[in-house]
């Protein structure tokens, strides 16, 4: 098994500010795997905006709500579900770049009074029992060292009755040993930690006291997102190589030749509810 980097908050920060910035010049503002279906326009940022619905709409929240926003990115979906939903947003990250940039976008977008940032730690949330409606997660559950612990942290600031919904990969099971090392590299190269299957998930929000509602697997639609990364790769690789390590990034681009990352990815939409008291 190949070894992540040790987990530090400095050097988390600079590590997700630097990719951040190169991601978002190619996946636009919002920085996650597309939706693609037969209404859409075929654009990523038609898709990436689509996935951000698709979250959106599970939460279910009204006008006046709170929510949470755990690993908030560019803040373009906190902001989005402000405009649609009209609910207070609170996100978190652990990148204080990432923060003050989503922060700015909240201020020119008149939102300010209604969506902020902040930095913290999602596995010992700075917020009160009960105090958030939803809680989200696209795709940054991959990047928490104990996603149990997380997932204990949501089910406590939710409160009874609200949901959780995340988007995010999972582990379709045992594959080639080609694929088994792109899994290893592909964790290794991006800080993340390999993805639980499916029943994994489920038994993660039952020991933290969630009942999952809807698990709704998205691969086939969101698996186009793979050409776009590994393109992005490709046409950026000095920048890469910089960030993730010349290397790790050279092994990570053969790995990506020798084998097919949706044989042991599979792209996900859980949605969850804490348990009422």
């Amino acid at each position: 098994m190949a070894r992540r980097p040790e987990r530090t908050e400095e050097s988390d920060d600079k590590f997700f500010d630097t990719l951040t910035g190169i991601l978002a010049e190619a996946y636009g503002s919002h920085l996650h795997f597309g939706y693609w279906d037969a209404s859409g326009d075929g654009s990523l940022a038609a898709a990436t905006s689509c996935m951000t619905d698709q979250v959106i709409k599970r939460t279910r929240v009204r006008a006046g709500q709170r929510v949470l926003d755990i690993g908030c990115g560019t803040g373009a979906p906190a902001l989005r579900l402000a405009h649609v939903c009209g609910v207070e947003v609170v996100g978190v990250s652990v990148s204080a770049r990432e923060v003050d940039r989503a922060n700015e976008r909240s201020r020119r977008e008149g939102l300010a009074h209604r969506v902020r940032f902040e930095s913290a730690d999602a596995m010992s949330l700075p917020y009160a029992d009960g105090s958030f409606d939803a809680v989200w997660a696209i795709e940054s559950m991959s990047h928490m060292p104990d996603r149990g612990r997380v997932f204990c942290e949501i089910g406590r600031v939710l409160a009874p009755g609200g949901r959780l919904v995340i988007a995010d990969g999972y582990h379709r099971g045992a594959g080639p040993e080609a694929s088994s090392a792109l899994m290893d590299t592909m964790c290794t190269a991006f800080r993340m930690h390999s993805p639980p299957t499916l029943t994994g998930y489920e038994d993660l929000f039952t020991a933290a006291g969630l009942r999952t509602l809807e698990s709704l697997d998205l691969s086939d639609h969101a698996w186009r997102s793979i050409g776009y990364l590994t393109e992005t790769l490709r046409t950026r690789s000095p920048e890469f190589a910089h960030v993730l390590g010349e290397a790790a990034f050279t092994h990570l681009m053969e790995c990506l030749k020798e084998a097919d990352a949706a044989e042991i990815f599979g792209y996900v939409l859980l949605t969850a509810e804490r348990r009422g008291l």
